[in-house]
Formats: C-alpha cells, structure tokens, sequence
C-alpha cells in the first residue's frame, strides 16, 4: 500500500496497538461509510474493520449534510460486530455520542487548554467550530453490524476553504498552529472509541453526567427537525440513552434522533 499519510509500518502498528483486526487502505474514495455499505463488500475478519482513506471527496453527514474534506484529515470507517462488543440493540443510539466523548479527549490530549464539547447527535466542537462529524450507520441485510464513520480535521487547514466553511469548522492544525502525526492520532482515538464503546452498558449510569459536561447546547434556544416536523426549545442537555432533551414552553420532550438545523 503507497498512503501518502501513513506508511506500511503505521498500518502495522494500528492492527498491533488497537483492537482492528483488519485494516483497508485506498487513495482517494466519495465516501469510507458508502464504501463499507456496497453490497458485495464482506469484512473477512470477526472482529472490528477500518477502512481507510486519505482523501475523501464525497462524505456524508445527517440528513443532507455533507462532509468538506481536504488531504490531511483524519478519515474512516470502523466496522463492529455488536454481538461480539457486547453491545444490545437498545444500546446502539448511544454509539455516536460515546464515539464523540472519546474523540473529545483525543483532541483535548492534544489541545489541553481548548474549548471541546459536543453537539448532539454527532459532532465534535473545537474552540466553538466542528472539528469531527460522525455518522453510526446499519448495514443492510447485515444483522448487528454497525459503522461508525468519522471525519477528524487534523493537519488539513481551512484556510482555503469556502467562507462559509471558515466560519463554522476548524482543525487540529488550523487552532495549534502545528501539524500531527495522523498515526499516532487514529491509535489515541482508536483506543479511546473501543474503551467508551465497550463500557457503555456498564457505565450508563454516569453517561448523562459526562454527556451533559460537553454538550455545547445546553442552555440554548435549538430548533431540531425530525422528518418534516420542527420543534424549537430550550435545550436542557443529553439524557443518559444519547436523546437531547428541549423544553418547549408547555413540557420536556427527548428526540433520538434528526437534525439542529439551527441553534442560538
């Protein structure tokens, strides 16, 4: 494999340091989730499988949100067998968010002095701009599978993004004024996702703590659209089974799932 972010030895030490038991390389792809999805790819291995890119051209977030990405992001899919992590079906709506808390203390290894929280459902805040978006997806026809899909931006500036992109993304490079190793980054994140991942059943109980310490909504008028129905409230965090809770004015309501499509 010729990576222009990782070499043979990386990919090495990723299977030997994290728990992937099988890892794909390509170039260039539209999309890692969209890759892992094709109906005629097959994992060839029991336990998790990364896929990974090092340009991705056509990312996908929620809903019709897309996913701007330049070389130099941090980019893949982690495939998981549920049943082997251990991880129930009722569990599943949790994924993202863990996912994110253990994307929030990579960055924060890194940027100790940094602003980091979360943006439910599935996305991480640097310095109060998207730094991470993540997107939990179910293979069809593939029972208990999940993917878990993360776009990280680490050495890729957004300097020459679009103005709008400017305003409301960032990256690890663009607020440290450094670059990172994106080897040493995806093993610190790996490991980090297969500990909060595996210990989601086990620790629910402290979950709406840690969830309700990085949300970056609490406090705030959020409208969330779900289908074609809005709802605007006042967000009073994220419960411990991953729903954001809003008050409305008239009583308290938990959505697992659509879209901020705006918040003040």
């Amino acid at each position: 494999m010729a990576s222009a972010e990782f070499t043979s030895s990386d990919f090495e030490r990723i299977e030997r340091e994290t728990f992937v038991e099988r890892l794909e390389w390509h170039a260039e792809l539209p999309s890692t989730n969209d890759r892992v999805l094709e109906p005629n790819w097959s994992a060839n291995a029991d336990g998790p499988v990364l896929v990974l890119v090092d340009r991705q051209t056509a990312g996908r977030g929620r809903g019709a949100n897309r996913w701007w990405s330049q070389t130099g992001a941090l980019t893949f899919s982690l495939v998981l067998n549920t049943a082997e992590r251990n991880l129930p079906m009722d569990r599943w709506p949790q994924v993202s968010l863990t996912t994110g808390l253990a994307i929030c203390q990579a960055v924060e290894a890194l940027l100790p002095e940094a602003d980091i929280g979360l943006k439910w459902p599935n996305d991480v805040f640097l310095q109060s701009r998207k730094v991470c978006g993540i997107l939990v997806e179910v293979p069809p026809g593939r029972a208990g599978q999940l993917v878990i899909g993360i776009g990280l931006n680490v050495n890729n500036s957004f300097a020459d993004a679009p103005s709008e992109m400017r305003e409301i993304a960032t990256s690890l490079r663009d607020e440290a004024e450094q670059s990172f190793s994106l080897a040493d980054v995806l093993v610190d994140v790996l490991q980090r996702i297969e500990r909060e991942v595996l210990s989601i059943d086990s620790e629910s109980s402290s979950l709406m703590q840690r969830f309700q310490q990085r949300c970056v909504l609490t406090g705030r008028t959020v409208e969330l659209t779900v289908g074609e129905q809005s709802t605007v409230g006042v967000c009073h965090g994220i419960d411990a089974d991953g729903a954001i809770v809003l008050w409305t004015g008239e009583q308290t309501e938990r959505f697992y799932g659509g879209v901020v499509s705006r918040y003040e």
